[in-house]
């Protein structure tokens, strides 16, 4: 009889040992899909595991992408791209570009990191942005191991890479050289200030965040057309506002601009912008007011002002309309 228990309890400890790592292993299994759908930290960025809209929308509309490779015939090296294409495409039509260049955080980390990082690729691909303006959307993919840009106000190979590219692919689809715009955040604002300086005629107009670059190099963006956006707490791309709002001061070159908070209702950040259009300015500057940007509860070291301050400033459907609506000549 004893045997019999004992035999009974070891029985009843081995099904209880393996029911509970099978537990522990579905557990594991069902947390890792949850992190790769909630946030995943190889795509760079700041974590946004908060913004349910975003974790939605990339996983919507990153696929819509299509990736490529380009083999740049000077350098001989290679860069992945991604490529929105419009639905129902036709050749015999025009249509404008949107150039996106993310963060230095996404560099080394593959063609998905630039689209899922943040807003600021995928934004114009979506479904009511493309009923709207039917564009084509270019969002490069850095590879590295040297940083495209640095605080020197250098540039790496893969900077001019990224314009032949721009260029090759302009060349292959019927694209509208009057409607060509660029964008990025951080590093890729900074990319798009050195593209508007050494090609100014390139782009009908810019969209620049949390970025800033050589004054003494950005006195073509007197005759551009652009917003520039920042979070006051951003001190790096604040100061880079002031020093080009001086620039085009000393120019006698007038711009608007305008200062809220990053927590108003989407409908009164729209409106703030919409009053600023309508000063009539080729120029305006936007900031976020200290502190706004931030997720309320972070303790994140770092710069969170910088790299939170992005996300909002892609959100701005007035902003991207407004871009759609410039052209040259």
């Amino acid at each position: 009889m004893k045997k019999v228990l004992v035999l009974s309890v070891m029985l009843t400890a081995m099904i209880s040992c393996q029911s509970g790592n099978t537990s522990n292993n579905s557990t594991n299994k069902n947390t890792a899909t949850v992190q790769r759908a909630v946030w995943d930290d190889s795509y760079g960025g700041a974590d946004k595991a908060y913004d349910t809209e975003l974790l939605k929308m990339r996983e919507a509309i990153a696929p819509k992408f299509q990736t490529f490779e380009f083999k740049d015939a000077v350098t001989g090296r290679t860069m992945t791209y991604n490529l929105f294409i419009p639905k129902d495409y036709d050749k015999n039509k025009s249509y404008p570009l949107v150039h996106f260049i993310a963060d230095a955080s996404t560099v080394g980390k593959g063609a998905a990191a630039p689209l899922k990082q943040g807003y600021g690729g995928i934004i114009w691909a979506t479904d009511e942005s493309q009923a709207e303006n039917p564009s084509f959307v270019l969002v490069p993919s850095f590879a590295g191991p040297d940083w495209a840009v640095n605080d020197k106000w250098e540039t790496s190979e893969e900077v001019d890479i990224a314009y032949r590219l721009l260029n090759d692919v302009v060349a292959r689809y019927s694209i509208d050289k009057n409607r060509l715009y660029t964008t990025g955040q951080s590093m890729g604002g900074m990319i798009s200030f050195h593209f508007n300086a050494t090609h100014p005629d390139l782009f009908a107009a810019s969209v620049f965040v949390g970025s800033q670059w050589d004054i003494s190099k950005l006195q073509p963006l007197a005759n551009a057309t652009f917003f520039y956006i920042v979070s006051a707490g951003d001190e790096k791309a604040s100061s880079g506002m002031q020093q080009v709002g001086s620039m085009l001061t000393e120019k006698g070159i007038k711009y608007g601009s305008t200062e809220f908070s990053a927590k108003l209702p989407q409908a009164e950040q729209e409106q703030k912008v919409e009053d600023l259009i309508k000063q009539g300015h080729k120029i305006n500057f936007v900031q976020f007011t200290k502190g706004t940007v931030v997720p309320e509860g972070s303790t994140q070291q770092g710069a969170p002002e910088h790299m939170y301050s992005f996300d909002y400033a892609y959100k701005l459907k007035t902003v991207r309309d407004w871009l759609f609506e410039q052209k040259k000549n």
